[in-house]
Formats: structure tokens, C-alpha cells, sequence
């Protein structure tokens, strides 16, 4: 199936890496000119190395983009790399963890920067430039906790704001709808990045077993037994970033193999 979308520029942030880099990777080989940012150099050095090997057209720059410099000078590199940016998908690291009577209100403050505050700047930065084209896609990679929120995992500052970030995106849909710009949200299930099993492995330790064998009694209560794969919200993502997916907006789509029990 033609996406519809070769030679559009498409910036990923948190690109070098697990569902991100998986995005980049993706958008490129449907035949997009793609950005990637991180923090870390060394991290977009590497990403790099491997997207390139293909000869694509791909650029790569360090920046945090949880700030409003950050974010700024990734959309200027890239416009200036690249060209305007069309697709653009938000996905950067949610804050410190913690059960809420465990945080402090720099916990809840910086889980709103960067869930929140962090994603309305890169829309603003986005946007003109989709505005002029008529054309835009802009997606977050978020969390099934916007639909059921974390009990196993202390995620309490996550569970408030990306529920924030989800309302957001519902509002920015209907303001941008008529310029042609789609706003929507991915939702995270259980994706086995390297930080996902970092987490789980710590977790199976503290119960006495093995990361396979707590994977495996979680994987046999799904309706699809087996992980998520980045690949798995990679596909999901460059469909809403497609010319196919126009008229899909303000919406949030949950890849976790049905896990997720509630109807809404």
C-alpha cells in the first residue's frame, strides 16, 4: 500500500532509539526526508551510522527537545537540512517515576514540562510552516495510561500530564483541522524497547523470577500473545502520518495487543 508520502520531511524527536528510532526508520524507507534529535550526540551519531547505511536521506541533531531552545534550533536544522517540516512526531522521555505521596511538586513540574508544555512548543514551532503547505501530521507518542493509568508501575506525575498532552492534541485538532493538519496520539502498551526491559527485568527480580518467565505470564493473559515490538508503533505511526490517514484527527490509538479493557 503507497502511504503517499515519499519525499515529505519528517521530524522525529527521541529518534535515535527503541519506538522512535523504529519511526525514523519506517518514514524513511516509505521515502521521507527524516530528522531525528536527541539529547546525547554519541546516541545520534550511532542512530545515524545504521540509517544511513542504506544511502538515505536522513539528518541527525543533538538537542533536548523537552526545551523550547532545543526544540527551535531541531526544527531550524531540519528546515534548513531538509526543507519545512511536514510530519512531525513528538516523542521524548516522560520525567522522573515515582508514586505520587513519593514525588515532590519539581517531580509534577517537570513531568508537565515535558509531557505537556514541551509538546504545545513544538507544535508552535511546527506549525507555520504546515499552515503554508495545507498539509501536516503531527503525532505523539504517548501512553495506554491515557486510558487506563498505571497501577503496576509508579508512573503518577506521567498519569496526570499525558492525559493533559492527550487534551491538548483533541483541541489542536479541531483548531488545525481546516489547514488541512491532523493531530493525533499513539498509545504505548507493553513495547519491548531496552528500556522496557531494563524495567521489567528489575521488576521480575524483585518477585523472585526471570525477565522470560514474567514476560511469559503477562504475554499468556493478552488477547495477542506475544510482546510489542517498536516495529509494532512504527507501522501504526507512519499510517496516521500518511496522505491515507486524512481524516483521522484528535484521536488516540492504543498498540498493546488488546490488553487495555476499557471500551473508551
Amino acid at each position: 500500500m503507497d502511504l503517499n508520502i515519499a519525499g515529505k520531511v519528517a521530524l522525529v524527536t527521541g529518534g535515535t532509539q527503541g519506538i522512535g528510532f523504529a519511526c525514523a526508520r519506517t518514514l524513511l524507507n516509505e521515502g521521507c526526508k527524516v530528522a531525528i534529535a536527541s539529547r546525547t550526540p554519541a546516541n545520534v551519531e550511532s542512530a545515524l551510522e545504521t540509517l544511513r547505511s542504506g544511502g538515505s536521506d536522513v539528518i541527525g541533531v543533538a538537542a533536548d527537545c523537552t526545551t523550547k531552545v532545543g526544540i527551535a534550533r531541531v526544527v531550524a536544522e531540519t528546515t534548513g537540512s531538509l526543507g519545512p517540516v511536514e510530519i512531525a512526531i513528538f516523542n521524548v522521555d516522560s520525567g522522573t517515576k515515582g508514586d505520587f505521596m513519593d514525588i515532590d511538586d519539581e517531580v509534577m513540574d517537570l513531568a508537565n514540562k515535558n509531557n505537556l508544555m514541551a509538546f504545545g512548543w513544538f507544535v508552535r514551532a511546527v506549525v507555520p510552516s504546515m499552515k503554508q503547505q495545507q498539509w501536516g501530521r503531527i503525532l505523539t507518542i504517548g501512553t495506554n495510561s491515557v486510558k487506563e493509568p498505571h497501577r503496576e508501575l509508579a508512573r503518577a506525575a506521567q498519569n496526570a500530564y499525558r492525559v493533559g498532552a492527550l487534551a491538548l492534541s483533541k483541541t489542536l485538532s479541531a483548531e488545525l483541522g481546516p489547514d488541512g493538519i491532523t493531530v493525533n496520539t499513539l498509545g504505548t502498551g507493553a513495547i519491548e524497547t531496552d528500556q522496557f526491559k531494563r524495567v521489567f527485568t528489575k521488576i521480575a527480580e524483585e518477585r523472585g523470577s526471570t525477565y522470560e518467565e514474567h514476560i511469559a505470564n503477562r504475554v499468556s493473559q493478552w488477547p495477542v500473545r506475544r510482546m510489542g515490538q517498536p516495529e509494532d508503533m512504527a507501522n501504526a505511526a507512519a499510517f496516521l502520518c500518511s496522505d491515507l490517514a486524512g481524516f483521522i484527527t484528535g484521536q488516540v490509538l492504543v498498540v498493546d495487543g488488546g490488553n487495555i479493557k476499557s471500551l473508551q
